[in-house]
């Protein structure tokens, strides 16, 4: 990290679009005031594509990749691979406690999007 007394915004997830840890992602980096204010780290997945055969987690490994190079994020992410540990993963989380940082888990609703589109039918049919 550049600046390691900012504190830190974490999260720890499997790397597919349900946990949504690219929209994390992606949401810090297009936001130039968040990133200016804190670090990011996510813990997830694999780092490299070519060591997985999961399509879904090989997309999202590839879209993290895009996004940390799209919004120019080296040394704002420390991107981390999976871990099992379990006292390793509590060590992780004291560690951002220590930074006055913030765990946060982003997902994607697929129901909220299909009450959303429901309702919609609903509308249209009166």
């Amino acid at each position: 990290m550049e600046n390691r007394r900012k504190p830190v915004i974490f999260s720890m997830a499997r790397l597919d679009k349900v946990k949504n840890i690219t929209g994390l992602v992606e949401w810090y980096g297009q936001d130039k005031r968040l990133r200016v204010l804190v670090n990011l780290v996510v813990v997830g997945g694999l780092l490299d594509p070519t060591q997985s055969k999961d399509r879904e987690e090989i997309e999202e490994i590839n879209k993290m990749h895009s996004l940390i190079n799209k919004y120019q994020l080296k040394g704002q992410i420390r991107w981390i691979k999976a871990q099992t540990d379990r006292v390793r993963n509590g060590e992780l989380y004291r560690c951002i406690a220590d930074t006055r940082g913030a765990f946060v888990q982003v997902l994607k609703s697929y129901y909220d999007i299909y009450i959303a589109r429901r309702d919609a039918s609903h509308e249209t049919r009166c």
